[in-house]
């Protein structure tokens, strides 16, 4: 079995180097050496994840759980996390270690730590529940930091808050995989898309290789990571740079959701591949009813009308979205229904390389013209203005153009769906830190650090800070949630673990000495919480500075 300690050293190598090749390069030699029975979690490991995105377990330890359990290894104060804290969680946990080790009693008896061990025990703590369990978890951590040697423990203390910073972003460690076992970059990240699962995939690759990898695809009862629209400015602006036919749809302010149908059996995925089928009674019984096919897996978004057919802003919809209590009740006050606009499986035919308008053809003759998204085909740019104003007032936040050609790419933002929106296109940005208020806001976490993630490294760069956008009561909620995320404190400023994407809305982006992204947001303010997105659904840096580029194509720069 492989040390622990190894890959923390491999951890240690690939954090020293800035280049991305080299990065790859050192995760594959690793990778290589490995079993299969290690490297699926060697891979998650790497990317800083104890589970893949397609698995609903969570460890659920905080920070505060964290500093629990490592006192139960040194006697150290309560602000001693505190005050080794230099921005990284782990190294300061490996600096007290290191301060105290005289003090830490070791068992005379105990073995190294492998990548399978600690991956078990990481196990045992997400599988703890029910009563008792917040100190079963805390004990099965303790377990582990007593066996840490303090390099360990560093990476250790990573994977257990989700604030690995090594630079090696999942998209990276795709291509480390295919480096690693010889396999196309672009197959890799195809099956990782269909099955949402990296560690596996790094599975399939070494003892299969290329022919196991393309042996992976869309499976019922199976999430799959959806297919993402690009922003662009408008209309002319797509027929300047891409000039093509396109299927113009509506562009929906709902939920996303993927259903799988297999008979009777019905799941709901959301945008980040959660189940929601719970919480979707009436969609699941529409779908029995009223979609013409055995098996399935549909693509569409769940909306809210009021009585006349208008559309209920985004978060009404949310009110419902994932909630597991007291659905009777909130089905009486919302209901949703249900908008398709696209089928990636049918009966035994996989659908995402068949053309979008074949897949389309597919879906019309399953559902309901009810149930399918209002669109155009047409490449008169009159005729496109018109169905743009049309969808502004019908409520909607503008059309979505779609390439008639183009395959189902999962997870992918590329040149093949672009979306058009009313007004000025909204950032998704993620939330790093937070400020505690002044005056009526002292009480409430009310100045916000809103950051990008970087492509290469996975890292997020603060763009700007904002207090604006929220109720009273949105201050307070989402207050005691970013407490919940806290990795450390540093007088007025709570850093938190990068989880909580919002929507914002800002005048001007402009170049700034002053944050290490080299960009700034100019008059920001948030428009709403995405709960329906993760940190990995976030505007990258590159989007961000096309963006930037874009506001001066008709200016003297």
């Amino acid at each position: 079995m492989t040390e622990f300690v190894l890959l923390a050293e491999v951890m240690d190598m690939i954090s020293r180097t800035r280049k991305r090749t080299k990065k790859i390069q050192q995760a594959a030699d690793f990778l290589r050496t490995l079993s299969a029975i290690e490297v699926s979690k060697a891979a998650l490991f790497l990317s800083g994840k104890v589970f893949a995105e397609s698995e609903q377990r969570t460890l659920n330890i905080s920070w505060k759980g964290l500093l629990s359990a490592l006192k139960q290894v040194v006697n150290i104060e309560n602000n001693a996390l505190f005050e080794a804290y230099e921005g990284d969680t782990g190294e300061a946990v490996a600096k007290i270690l290191e301060n105290t080790k005289e003090a830490r009693q070791l068992s005379l008896f105990s073995e190294s730590l492998s990548i399978s061990s600690v991956g078990q025990t990481l196990d045992r703590i997400a599988d703890a529940q029910g009563k008792g369990s917040i100190k079963e978890k805390q004990s099965l951590l303790t377990s582990l930091l007593m066996e840490t040697s303090p390099r360990e423990a560093r990476y250790l203390t990573a994977l257990v808050l989700e604030d690995m910073r090594i630079g090696l972003s999942e998209g990276l460690l795709a291509d480390s995989i295919a480096a690693a076992f010889d396999v196309d970059p672009a197959l890799v990240r195809r099956a990782w898309s269909f099955n949402g699962n990296l560690g596996e995939v790094a599975r399939l690759a070494s003892v299969g290789g290329k022919k196991a990898i393309q042996a992976v695809s869309v499976q019922l009862m199976r999430g799959v990571k959806p297919m993402l629209a690009s922003p662009i400015e408008n209309i002319d602006s797509l027929y300047e740079s891409y000039p093509k036919q396109y299927a113009f749809e509506l562009k929906l302010d709902g939920a996303r959701v993927q259903i799988h149908k297999k008979g009777d059996a019905i799941c709901i995925f959301s945008r980040k591949l959660s189940k929601v089928t719970e919480s979707l009674p009436e969609i699941v019984s529409t779908v029995k009813k009223r979609i013409n096919a055995t098996d399935t897996i549909l693509d569409g978004e769940v909306l809210a009308f009021d009585d006349e057919g208008k559309p209920f802003p985004f978060q009404v919809v949310m009110k419902r979205f994932g909630r597991t209590r007291d659905i009777e009740e909130a089905f009486k006050d919302t209901r949703l229904r249900l908008i398709l606009f696209d089928m990636l499986l049918f009966n035994q035919t996989h659908l995402v390389d068949f053309p979008y308008s074949e897949r389309r053809k597919k879906l019309e003759e399953i559902t309901p013209s009810d149930m399918l998204v209002e669109r155009i085909v047409s490449d008169d740019t009159s005729i496109i203005q018109t169905f743009f104003m049309k969808s502004q007032k019908m409520g909607h936040e503008g059309l979505v153009a779609k390439d008639l050609d183009s395959p189902y790419t999962p997870g992918v933002r590329g040149k093949h769906w672009f979306k058009i929106k009313h007004t000025l296109d909204t950032l998704d940005l993620v939330i790093v830190a937070a400020e505690w208020g002044h005056g009526r806001r002292k009480n409430w976490l009310s100045d916000y650090h809103l950051a990008v993630r970087d492509d290469e490294s996975g890292d997020f760069f603060v763009v700007g800070k904002t207090y604006k956008g929220f109720t009273d009561l949105e201050f307070q909620d989402i207050t005691q949630k970013l407490l919940d995320l806290k990795i450390a404190t540093h007088r007025h400023v709570v850093q938190v673990k990068p989880q909580i994407v919002v929507e914002v809305i800002a005048s001007e982006i402009q170049e700034s000495p002053t944050y290490e992204s080299g960009m700034a947001l100019r008059f920001a303010r948030i428009n709403r919480v995405r709960e329906d997105k993760g940190p990995m659904d976030a505007m990258t840096l590159n989007e961000l500075k096309q963006i930037y580029d874009r506001q001066f194509r008709f200016k003297a720069r």
